[in-house]
C-alpha cells in the first residue's frame, strides 16, 4: 500500500508519500508549500484569499499525486489554524466540493499523540519532554517509560508568535521576553508544571530548521541531531545581538523559507528547554505525519 498524506499546518502545507513495507512506513518523497494560512485569519475567520490559497495548494498536490498510479489513498489532515477558525465547516465543504478531499481535523491532543508516535521512530522518547512547534500551536508531551503521561497544545507557534509579538522582520530582546512570558503563561494555564526532565525531543519544521542553524553556527556535521541546551541558549542570545543584515544573510544561507519564523520558533524551543531544565535537545526527523501513518493506517491493517 502507498499512502499520500497532506498535512495542512498554519505556516506550511506538506505532501508526504509513504510505502508500507510489512509493518514499516518508508518515506518516498515530499512536497511543501509555504502557504502561511495563519496570515489570512481575520476576525476569527480564514479569509476568501486564504481559502483560495489552501485550495490552490491542495489542487497542486492532487495534480502531483495523479501522476502516480500506485498511490492507493489520500489522507488530508489539518491542525491549529483550520481547527481554530470559525468558518471551518465552510472550508471543509469547499475543499470537498472542489477537490473531492475530506480533511480530517486533528485535535491538539491527537496532534500531540501522533507527534509522539512519529518521533519514536527516529529518536528515543522513552522519557522526558516531546514538543512539536508548528506555525500556530506548539504541542508539549510529558513522557515516562515510553508512555504519554500528560499532553497539551499551546496556542502559540513560530508564525503566530511572529504575527503577535514581532514588529520588524527579526525578533529583538524585548519581543523575545514577550514570547518567553507567553509560553510560560500558557504552560502554567495548562498545568504543565516545572520539573527537571532528562531531555527534550523536538519534531517539526521549526525544530529541524533550528538544528540546521545550530550545526552551521557551531560548525558541526550535518548528521548531528543533538543540541546542547546551554549552547543553544547562547546561540539564541548572540543572534539577538547581531544586526539585521547579518541575521538575514545567515538565515538566507541556511533556511530562506523561514526568514521571519525561524527566530520565534527558536525562542519557543529555547524557553521549553529552560522551563524543564533539560540538558539536551534531540531533533527528530519524523513527526506527526509518520505518527498518522503508523497509528491510523498501518495499525488498522
Amino acid at each position: 500500500m502507498i499512502y499520500a498524506i497532506m498535512d495542512i499546518g498554519s505556516n506550511t502545507v506538506r505532501l508526504s508519500v509513504y510505502k508500507q513495507v510489512e509493518d514499516k512506513a518508508i518515506h518516498l518523497f515530499s512536497e511543501k508549500e509555504q502557504a502561511s494560512l495563519r496570515n489570512y485569519v481575520k476576525k476569527g475567520n480564514l479569509t476568501e484569499k486564504g481559502i483560495d490559497r489552501l485550495i490552490a495548494t491542495l489542487r497542486r498536490f492532487n495534480s502531483i499525486i495523479s501522476n502516480f498510479d500506485d498511490i492507493d489513498s489520500i489522507h488530508p489532515f489539518a491542525t491549529a489554524t483550520i481547527r481554530d477558525v470559525a468558518n471551518r465547516s465552510e472550508i471543509l465543504r469547499r475543499v470537498k466540493d472542489e477537490l473531492g478531499l475530506e480533511i480530517e481535523i486533528l485535535s491538539g491532543e491527537d496532534e500531540a499523540r501522533l507527534s509522539f508516535i512519529g518521533a519514536s521512530k527516529s529518536v528515543d522518547v522513552s522519557e522526558g519532554i516531546l514538543t512539536d512547534i508548528g506555525g500556530g500551536s506548539s504541542e508539549v508531551v510529558i513522557i515516562d517509560q515510553g508512555k504519554v503521561i500528560k499532553s497539551t497544545s499551546l496556542s502559540i507557534g513560530s508564525l503566530s508568535a511572529f504575527n503577535d509579538y514581532v514588529t520588524g522582520l527579526f525578533t529583538n530582546k524585548k519581543e523575545k521576553k514577550a514570547i518567553d512570558n507567553a509560553v510560560k503563561l500558557l504552560l502554567a494555564e495548562n498545568k504543565m508544571y516545572r520539573e527537571k526532565q532528562n531531555n527534550l525531543a523536538a519534531v517539526g519544521g521549526s525544530a529541524r530548521a533550528s538544528l540546521k542553524f545550530y550545526n552551521e553556527y557551531y560548525k558541526l556535521s550535518n548528521y548531528n541531531s543533538t543540541m546542547e541546551a546551554k549552547k543553544f541558549n547562547k546561540m539564541v542570545k548572540e543572534i539577538l545581538e547581531m544586526d539585521d543584515r547579518e541575521v538575514l544573510d545567515r538565515i538566507l544561507e541556511i533556511k530562506p523559507d523561514r526568514v521571519h519564523t525561524l527566530i520565534p520558533g527558536m525562542v519557543i524551543l529555547n524557553r521549553l528547554a529552560k522551563y524543564f531544565y533539560v540538558n539536551e535537545i534531540n531533533i527528530s526527523q519524523t513527526g506527526v505525519r509518520e505518527g498518522y501513518v503508523y497509528s491510523k493506517l498501518l495499525e488498522r491493517k
